[in-house]
């Protein structure tokens, strides 16, 4: 890969992320909230954006199913990663 395809690729993921953010942003200023908790469930709630999110990709994915499905298995898979090492926890 040569200095302008990973240039393409860093502005690519950095635009990614900020949109992301700005998705999970709105999406937590426009949801309902449990009165008896005062919050949304935070683990509906990323089950919904996920679920969502899976089902405009494979949509769009005509005849690709299948490889877009292995994509985000892969992409969850390389978040959790990210995370484990960037709090430390190497053991898992």
């Amino acid at each position: 890969m040569n200095k302008s395809e990973e240039k393409d690729i860093d502005f690519n993921n950095d635009l990614a992320f900020d949109l992301a953010v700005d998705v999970l942003h709105k999406y937590a200023e426009g949801c309902k909230v449990s009165k008896e908790k005062g919050m949304m469930d935070p683990m509906l709630g990323s089950y919904l954006l996920v679920n969502n999110l899976a089902i405009g990709l494979i949509f769009k994915a005509e005849g690709f199913e299948s490889e877009i499905i292995d994509i985000l298995k892969s992409a969850i898979e390389d978040a959790a990663f990210k995370i484990k090492k960037t709090k430390g926890d190497d053991n898992e």
